[in-house]
């Protein structure tokens, strides 16, 4: 028969199993597909037709099983729609005040006059004891009445024992009820029930019910007051804590949090606090280097430029910027066709010049010979002039290096200026290092500390430099004021070009690390209360 009950159980469906020379008939009794019961039985019958009659019959008697438990359910059910229904409108009228007392006052009042009680009172935790905010059908009371002080002290009986109090108390129970007899016995209430309500994990206070006469609290009233009070309470309990201050607020928050610190459980948010709190003093103690990190620019030591002698034309162009040249490598040339056909203009007027000259000499014409030897003078200082020029048609560089602008391929055939820049090159063995100290570290950066340096294009390599002038001039970019620092490399590289950017750091003396971390944060914080304050 077990073994039968169990597959039925498992199948949730009537069985028959026969064995001889006995048969087990099993149905399991099911309400709103729930599984109650089931009922086997053992017969004697081995025919299949009996068996089948039979469980028909063991079917209908557990129909009237399941209509008697259907009848239960739909009881309980129709109980608890109407503790709700009674919950909610009891609820109803502390919802529909705005204020914290005149809510808790409404509710307390209908809380009296729907459950026939003589007094009802709604208590909250202050500073460890129970302060009444609220007694039925009494607008105003003063905190010195017997009365309230009577009602706080049984309240906090209840707290303290973190249980349901009801006087008269039955003889199984164990609970101490001193403050609610003296509470009867004073005010003329022979029953009373005091239900305490939490917020989260804090007991925050309690609901007491006064009745005279026979009218006991039967387990029914105790469990409609109870789900009264549990929802009761948290209404009350939400309008208390948006009526509070702001310094209030701020204390309970704290007290909160240190509750969750100190108190049980939360042992992620204690460790977090612990690491937190062991950190922080560490880093006050520990010291490291202070670096100011800056923008840097690579730029040659030495930049010369190169231009326009005269106004002509390019006639050729061999090198352009990045290209890398020796020492009288020529760039670029200019036109000289019209330069030389005027100094052979000039050789010609020179040589009239001296033929002139000559024939005033024999003649002994001093005043001629005079003029026609400055003519000659002035022919031979255009022809040096022309001669100079000449030699500076082709635009040579004028040491090793690099070229660092200027490119003159597509400008063939076209006119320059005098004093128009060409080209400009710079070395490929000294350097220097431009810096854009932000002006919140320009006071921690001085001439001759060392630093290092670090390229957007070779990420892979350090350079170590020295500061060797600040410029005392600011220069405002994208919202913030930089002032220019130069600093020059200690060693070279063939890899280094003139305009590689990168991120330089100057070594700014010791300092401890709490401060490096929040010296900036501490300074933006301190300027801006001053400009509040």
């Amino acid at each position: 028969m077990a073994e039968v009950a169990d597959n039925a159980l498992a199948q949730r469906r009537p069985l028959i199993v026969s064995k001889h020379p006995h048969a087990v008939v099993a149905s399991p009794v099911l309400v709103g597909g729930h599984l109650h019961g089931l009922v086997a039985v053992e017969s004697s019958a081995q025919q299949e037709s009996e068996l089948r009659q039979q469980l028909q019959q063991l079917r209908w008697g557990c129909g009237g099983l399941e209509a008697l438990l259907r009848r239960e359910q739909s009881l309980d059910e129709q109980k608890t729609r109407e503790r709700l229904m009674a919950t909610l409108d009891m609820v109803a009228s502390a919802l529909a005040e705005d204020g914290f007392q005149s809510a808790a006052q409404a509710l307390a009042t209908d809380l009296a006059i729907r459950l026939d009680c003589d007094r009802v009172s709604i208590g909250f935790v202050r500073e460890r004891n129970t302060h009444v905010v609220a007694v039925s059908h009494s607008a105003e009371f003063g905190e010195r009445m017997n009365l309230i002080r009577a009602i706080g002290m049984a309240m906090d009986e209840a707290l303290d024992q973190r249980s349901i109090m009801v006087l008269p108390v039955r003889d199984d129970e164990t609970l101490v009820t001193r403050d609610h007899a003296a509470l009867a016995r004073q005010f003329g209430s022979d029953h009373v029930l005091t239900i305490p309500f939490t917020a989260g994990e804090l007991t925050t206070g309690a609901f007491t019910f006064e009745r005279s006469g026979d009218q006991a609290f039967d387990p029914a009233t105790v469990e409609l007051c109870q789900a009264v009070v549990a929802l009761g309470s948290r209404v009350l309990e939400g309008k208390r804590l948006n009526e509070r201050l702001l310094a209030a607020r701020i204390k309970d928050a704290a007290q909160g949090e240190l509750r969750k610190f100190i108190g049980p459980r939360h042992f992620g948010r204690k460790l977090a606090a612990s690491v937190a709190m062991l950190l922080a003093v560490f880093f006050s103690f520990a010291s490291g280097e202070h670096r100011v990190a800056a923008n840097a620019t690579l730029e040659g030591a030495v930049r010369r430029v190169l231009v326009a002698p005269f106004d002509g034309y390019v006639a050729s162009a061999m090198h352009r910027a990045g290209d890398v040249v020796a020492a009288g490598d020529v760039l670029a040339t200019l036109d000289d066709r019209d330069l030389r056909l005027e100094y052979y203009k000039w050789t010609s007027q020179r040589s009239q010049y001296a033929k002139q000259y000559q024939e005033a000499v024999a003649q002994h014409d001093r005043a001629q010979s005079s003029i026609t030897l400055s003519q000659v003078q002035q022919a031979d200082a255009q022809m040096n002039l022309l001669v100079e020029q000449l030699s500076r048609t082709q635009i040579a560089a004028p040491f090793a290096g690099i070229v660092v602008s200027g490119d003159l391929h597509q400008s063939l055939g076209s006119t320059v200026r005098r004093g128009q820049v060409l080209f400009e090159v710079a070395p490929l063995n000294a350097y220097r290092v431009i810096l854009e100290v932000d002006e919140s570290d320009i006071t921690s950066v001085a001439a001759g500390q060392a630093g290092s340096l670090a390229l957007t294009s070779i990420p892979g390599e350090v350079f170590p430099l020295a500061v060797t002038q600040i410029t005392p001039v600011a220069v405002a970019r994208e919202g913030r004021s930089y002032f220019r620092v130069e600093a020059m490399l200690a060693r070279s590289s063939d890899r280094l070009r003139p305009g590689m950017e990168g991120v330089a750091k100057v070594e700014a003396g010791n300092r401890k690390l709490i401060w490096i971390w929040t010296h900036k944060f501490v300074d933006w914080l301190r300027l801006t209360l001053w400009s509040w304050f």
